[in-house]
């Protein structure tokens, strides 16, 4: 396995870059446990990867996604389908406190603002409670709010949210298709 820094989480995630980012999700770090949503193969514990998959049908709904499967022909396809996603912070955070954790967030705001402007995305939908206020607040500071689809958070899809965080994800895309 890749160390876990920010430089091989960005390597990974610019081979997937779309020429033009129609729809950008904002989630809140590369986990600790190695399941990055770019790396190529899974760890069993994709939860963010195998839920956006299985929202975009790209990945059968009752089919499990175990340790080992090969990520890189959902990740063409959901790069040639315009998706992108970006995480507030570019290290690790959910092994700090919650006290930790929400100041590393606000500590990488400028760069994940700087990062948006760069993709200048059509839509975005922003994953995550915990970061959802202070990514939508950054946002509208910056000039995006208007493309924010989401008005309140969207769950993480672990702990059982998995089909809210499907749900959400596909109504934000009608909502999306209807706006553009």
């Amino acid at each position: 396995m890749k160390p876990l820094n920010a430089a091989n989480f960005n390597r990974a995630r610019r081979k997937y870059r779309p020429r033009k980012v129609r729809f950008l999700l904002i989630a809140e770090s590369p986990p600790s446990s190695g399941g990055f949503f770019y790396f190529p193969t899974t760890i069993g514990k994709d939860h963010l990867f195998r839920e956006t998959m299985k929202a975009l049908d790209l990945w059968p709904k009752s089919e499990p996604m175990r340790r080992g499967v090969d990520k890189r022909s959902m990740l063409r396809r959901f790069q040639s389908m315009g998706f992108y996603l970006l995480d507030t912070c570019d290290f690790p955070v959910d092994r700090l406190s919650p006290v930790e954790r929400r100041d590393a967030v606000f500590r990488q705001m400028d760069r994940l603002i700087r990062d948006v402007i760069e993709t200048h995305p059509r839509h975005i939908l922003v994953v995550k409670s915990t970061i959802f206020n202070p990514v939508l607040n950054a946002l509208k500071e910056a000039g995006f709010r208007s493309r924010v689809l989401n008005s309140g958070p969207v769950p993480f899809p672990s702990h059982g949210n998995q089909r809210t965080y499907r749900s959400q994800l596909r109504r934000a895309l009608l909502k999306s298709r209807s706006s553009s």
